[in-house]
């Protein structure tokens, strides 16, 4: 019994100690922004065929999750989006945009959603080009940028806790001034 209190203490310090490495060392894990950063400006083509503007998004909160058709973490993550994101802060100033970056063309997202029962728009950057502004390296990651187009969240979404803290920044953002 001690033994399984001691891995899991170990586990916990060293989950902690990651999550602070890229809080203080977010370069280390590919974040090219973070933290109080401006939003880098950018256009996605949606599913839908139309063009996301990040600027014109100023005044809104905005959640940005950068995922994969093949990624089990980022289908995880965007699993909970329906109650968890969309019915919790529906009517609120949130704009959601999941961005797909490793998948192989319209077609395959389409799928992906349809077989994961995704009804939310995605956005497609099949090129990386959108990706490569926010950081290199591996998917999921998250981004919430507040009413003026600061980044007041970065993260992966598989540590744990940062689910969490995502949501909660996303609330701190929502209760922001216009």
């Amino acid at each position: 019994m001690k033994r399984i209190v001691v891995v899991i203490m170990l586990l916990f310090v060293g989950m902690n100690l990651v999550n602070g490495q890229i809080e203080t060392h977010p370069e280390k894990y590919g974040f090219k922004v973070w933290g109080g950063d401006e939003v880098p400006n950018f256009e996605v083509k949606m599913l839908d065929g139309k063009t996301m503007k990040i600027k014109k998004l100023r005044g809104k909160v905005v959640l940005l999750d950068f995922v994969g058709t093949q990624c089990l973490p980022c289908i995880a993550g965007l699993k909970k989006f329906k109650k968890e994101i969309f019915e919790r802060f529906k009517g609120k100033d949130l704009v959601v945009i999941p961005i797909v970056v490793k998948c192989k063309g319209v077609e395959d997202v389409k799928k992906f959603q349809k077989h994961n029962g995704f009804d939310f728009p995605f956005g497609i950057d099949e090129k990386g080009e959108v990706a490569s502004l926010f950081f290199e390296g591996g998917i999921p990651r998250y981004y919430v940028i507040d009413r003026k187009g600061k980044i007041v969240y970065y993260g992966p979404s598989y540590k744990p806790g940062t689910w969490e803290v995502m949501l909660y920044a996303i609330e701190k953002a929502l209760e922001s001034k216009k």
